[in-house]
């Protein structure tokens, strides 16, 4: 139970030792006694100003919250785009299921994208503009397709949706400096450099199997989402994406869900079993990978695998 929610539980507590007057970006002890180290918390400093009125709260309430917006909004997205549910992915695909109990913000950071995205085909672009300026602050996970649809609008001359993210951007970044000062970016600069020291920083077309990742990815836009840029730009970021930790992948469900609507639920279920064969092996940097690669090749498989068809006798 120690894991559940424990990456929201950093959240709040950066942002409750930050209002203490400490750094978030580096070492301390929260007053549970659960320890954190330098690097841990890597956000954006605006991140913390949103998170001020939640520390108010216990955290785990805020983070059963969250995670509750973050697959309520995937299924509304998906109910209003594909027409399909999302319950068959949250529950067999493990990068979705494991980002949710680790109280991850990916799911509810790729929502906030995707709702941008329809925001801004229904018209409404302001509410586009404003929603980009909340996914961007991670922007590992979204940067390309928040480029893309930044692009498209100054193509288009759809210029409210622009103000609308450079005024809110502006917004939340000069906030912060005004609140905590310039040192609260250097902290963050720091962090962000012990932050790459911490975690698996491999991106996933890296070896061992980057290149069956690559290759798959390449068929599954080739068939079915050559006419989807946004598409693309979510898919070749989240293969880019520098962190060789399962949960990262999980922006891989929309972009199959958009181009192949009826995907076929028993790939998916192999993500499950695959760690647990790799748990038989030595732990290093190449098992790591492969066992990360592999759980995110079952999302494609799934994409360019048939459906199981029952016969009925």
């Amino acid at each position: 139970m120690h894991q559940l929610f424990v990456d929201w539980r950093l959240l709040v507590g950066a942002t409750q030792y930050w209002l203490a007057g400490g750094d978030p970006y580096g070492a301390y002890i929260l007053p549970d006694g659960l320890t954190f180290e330098p690097g841990w918390f890597a956000y954006p400093p605006p991140v913390l100003l949103i998170l001020i009125p939640l520390t108010v709260f216990p955290w785990f309430i805020t983070g059963l919250l969250v995670q509750i917006l973050a697959v309520v909004g995937f299924e509304y997205w998906s109910r209003q785009t594909t027409g399909q549910m999302t319950l068959v992915w949250m529950v067999l695909w493990l990068p979705l299921l494991q980002g949710v109990v680790l109280g991850q913000t990916t799911l509810l950071v790729v929502v906030v994208l995707l709702l941008a995205e329809f925001a801004r085909r229904q018209g409404l672009l302001v509410a586009a503009g404003l929603l980009l300026a909340l996914a961007i602050l991670k922007p590992q996970a979204v940067a390309l397709p928040v480029l893309w649809l930044l692009s498209l609008a100054l193509i288009r001359g759809q210029w409210s949706l622009l103000v609308a993210f450079f005024l809110s951007s502006l917004l939340l970044w000069g906030t912060t400096l005004l609140l905590a000062g310039p040192e609260i970016y250097l902290w963050w600069l720091r962090g962000l450099q012990a932050y790459r020291s911490i975690l698996p920083n491999r991106p996933l077309l890296f070896p061992p199997a980057g290149w069956l990742l690559g290759g798959m990815a390449c068929f599954l836009w080739y068939r079915y989402g050559r006419g989807d840029p946004f598409g693309l730009a979510l898919l070749v970021n989240t293969l880019i994406y520098p962190l060789s930790v399962v949960y990262v992948a999980l922006a891989l469900a929309p972009v199959v869900m958009r181009w192949r609507p009826q995907t076929p639920w028993y790939p998916l279920v192999l993500s499950w079993f695959i760690p647990l064969f790799f748990t038989q092996l030595p732990r290093t940097a190449e098992t790591i990978a492969a066992t990360t690669q592999l759980v995110v090749a079952t999302a494609l498989f799934a994409a360019l695998l048939p459906p199981l068809r029952w016969r009925l006798r």
